[in-house]
């Protein structure tokens, strides 16, 4: 969409065709968000982290520590 830099800037350009242009000059101006992945074991392990899984805690052996 093109739009022009007097009309936004006179207020003369529609309210939402001000409102998209404006949201993506800031999104350049910002260089953009990118989602983020979430790391995975073989990741870590490429960058020298150490990852050790746990098996997983039962239900049951939670409650006992708590009740002691």
């Amino acid at each position: 969409m093109a739009i022009s830099v007097t009309a936004l800037g006179g207020g003369k350009a529609k309210r939402a065709d001000a409102r998209t242009a404006i949201q993506r000059l800031e999104r350049i101006a910002g260089g953009g968000r990118r989602a983020v992945k979430a790391a995975t074991p073989d990741m870590l392990a490429a960058v020298g982290i150490a990852v050790v899984q746990a098996p997983p805690a039962s239900a049951g052996a939670a409650k006992e520590e708590t009740d002691g």
